[in-house]
């Protein structure tokens, strides 16, 4: 195995690590019905006041994308970004988006941007602007904000 795919094969586990632990603080964090896209922001806004955050190869890849590392990396991403797009239309979904495959792809962007703004800046803020984001988007789709 290469070194670039023994890379490739670190973001990948990671990549799941990562999602399934995202999915069950959602699920874990979430109250009354609807509440799933509060819980995403909240799960996240912990994330990014955490040591993990500052040293998570997901973050990382997703703030800056590892094209340089060669293309199977480039795969992991893509399939890290099919993955939390599903999850997050799942979550939508959950909230009741009229239409959750396009509201999961605004929060997709939102996550990402988030991840990235909370890198760079080393702070949660990122989050509380995308959950205000998420609500406006919502209220949009006819979902309940």
């Amino acid at each position: 195995m290469t070194r670039q795919e023994s890379a490739a094969a670190d973001l990948e586990r990671a990549s799941e690590r990562w999602r399934v632990w995202l999915a069950g603080e959602t699920s874990r964090r979430q109250g009354p019905p609807g509440s799933a896209l509060h819980a995403l922001w909240d799960t996240l806004e912990a994330w990014f006041a955490s040591e993990e955050f500052a040293r998570s190869p997901v973050a990382a890849a997703m703030a800056a994308p590892p094209d340089g590392r060669g293309p199977a990396a480039h795969a992991v991403l893509v399939r890290h970004r099919q993955a939390t797009r599903q999850l997050l239309e799942d979550l939508a979904r959950s909230a009741g988006a009229r239409d959750p495959e396009a509201l999961g792809g605004q929060l997709l962007t939102l996550v990402e941007g988030a991840i990235a703004g909370a890198m760079i800046d080393r702070h949660g803020g990122a989050a509380r602007h995308a959950r205000e984001l998420t609500r406006i988007a919502l209220a949009g789709s006819g979902g309940a904000g």
